[in-house]
């Protein structure tokens, strides 16, 4: 994974990101964390980001509504869904209309949370190289 790599993650559920960071930490990524949409969207404002990984549920609005937002004001960010309750349904639909680039269940396996995030940083760099050229 680049040494770069800018994650932002969105839960209300403390020991999520307590663990996100650890993760992060031992695979050199650069991780932001925040427990609420409104946090990260002010962090989004500030902070340049190449993922975000939200929860599904949460508080004053659910992850799908915050990624759609997130598309709609930084459609180059890669949207990660992560839950431990989700209607299937639910995913591929978001999937199909490329709200999100992946979904990841609660509780999670190391090693598919960092190949979801090798994809997405992947693709994050795909996008970037294609805006370029196309400038």
């Amino acid at each position: 994974m680049p040494e770069t790599l800018r994650l932002l993650c969105v839960d209300d559920e403390e020991q999520i990101l307590k663990t996100l960071e650890r993760f992060c930490h031992n695979e050199g990524i650069t991780l932001l964390t925040a427990g609420s949409a409104d946090e990260a969207l002010s962090i989004l404002e500030h902070q340049p980001v190449m993922i975000v990984i939200s929860d599904y549920q949460m508080p004053e609005k659910n992850g799908l509504e915050f990624l759609h937002d997130v598309r709609n004001k930084w459609p180059q960010i890669v949207r990660i869904m992560l839950s431990g309750f989700i209607e299937p349904e639910m995913v591929a639909q978001a999937l199909q209309r490329g709200e999100i680039f992946g979904f990841l269940p609660k509780p999670w396996q190391r090693a598919d949370l960092k190949n979801l995030i090798r994809s997405a940083a992947d693709q994050y760099q795909a996008e970037t190289v294609s805006e370029r050229t196309s400038l």
